[in-house]
């Protein structure tokens, strides 16, 4: 994981163990459907490294194996199939007219039958290495299975008894952005921010007196997006798997209201594979954690590759304005993990 400038690298191998912190940082990362099955995991080593240092070891390890071409060079990437979005668009624009939901976020994927071996993972990594400190680069990968992306979007960062946290919602491409009114003006767009930002609202107040400031336009590789920052001094050091479980899913990733459930939306087609997409990933350490949301990434196993990307679907959702930015956000994957060369 990287935050604010410095790595921290957890070497394996990797146990699971009942209890975070039991000999230094534990690494969670759950089912986006089943956070409260999660495990923490353990490992050997811990090293805390710069981001030179972390370019050279990679630049290393490609010289001395005279790695010549991209990561996955080879993949042939299946793009999602539209008519499975229309379904989920469809089906949530219907529970919004009848009032059971006010936002709902659907996702999709784009595949590959191409798996990812040392190679790929060392060049994805010095690929992200590069990428701005408004991304956070988060990776977990043992056992053939992993992931490895660069998120804008934290569920909480608790430090010293300051809970921070955000509500990222509300997206335009730079592609769209002459073409488009700002964010800031966006009806729809602000619509969508303001439900997760109330929701957010409500969850903090019993840590302690909340703070935000925002909303404002967070810039990204190829895309804006709406943001507001929250700040809770805390009255006690919360536990931080309680605090993810109760953080998770925000209606940035699931449902508003958060009584309307989000788990249904898994029954939607094509969503084969998705497990820890759009979950916590957390790294916790005995009286601080960072725990992000773990999207804008690749994800793999023995079999395949995916690459997911979300939309916040509300009453004035336009279907092929939400196809294209599903697109740019699977798109900006590819270029910080260098997959589009």
């Amino acid at each position: 994981m990287r935050h604010k400038g410095q790595w921290t690298l957890i070497e394996g191998p990797f146990a699971p163990v009942k209890n975070a912190n039991t000999q230094g940082i534990s690494v969670f990362w759950p089912d986006f459907y089943a956070p409260e099955e999660g495990r923490f995991w353990q490992g050997s080593h811990t090293y805390h490294l710069t981001t030179p240092q972390v370019q050279q070891i990679c630049e290393l390890y490609l010289q001395e194996h005279k790695v010549t071409q991209g990561p996955l060079s080879k993949a042939s990437w299946s793009d999602p199939q539209k008519e499975h979005f229309v379904i989920a668009l469809n089906s949530m624009l219907e529970k919004i007219r009848h009032d059971e939901i006010q936002k709902a976020v659907p996702v999709v994927f784009a595949r590959t039958a191409q798996g990812v071996n040392s190679a790929d993972l060392v060049q994805m990594l010095l690929a992200a290495s590069k990428a701005p400190d408004t991304l956070f680069i988060h990776g977990f990968w043992q056992n053939s299975e992993g992931v490895l992306g660069a998120t804008p979007e934290v569920l909480f960062d608790f430090e010293s008894g300051v809970l921070k946290t955000m509500a990222l919602a509300g997206t335009c491409p730079k592609s769209e952005s002459t073409e488009r009114e700002s964010l800031l003006k966006d009806p729809k767009e602000m619509q969508e921010h303001n439900f997760v930002v109330e929701d957010l609202k409500n969850r903090l107040s019993s840590w302690g007196t909340v703070k935000t400031h925002g909303p404002y336009i967070l810039e990204l590789p190829i895309l804006y997006h709406l943001k507001t920052d929250f700040e809770v001094v805390c009255h006690t050091t919360p536990d931080f798997r309680q605090l993810a479980e109760e953080l998770h899913p925000t209606p940035a990733l699931g449902v508003a209201p958060r009584s309307a459930g989000y788990k249904w939306m898994s029954q939607y087609p094509g969503q084969e594979g998705r497990r820890g997409y759009g979950a916590p990933f957390a790294f916790i350490d005995a009286n601080k954690a960072l725990c992000l949301v773990a999207i804008r990434n690749l994800q793999w196993n023995k079999n395949e590759a995916i690459i997911g990307s979300g939309c916040g679907i509300v009453a004035a959702s336009e279907l092929e304005r939400e196809w294209r930015e599903l697109f740019q956000k699977r798109l900006s994957v590819k270029k910080v993990l260098g997959l589009d060369l």
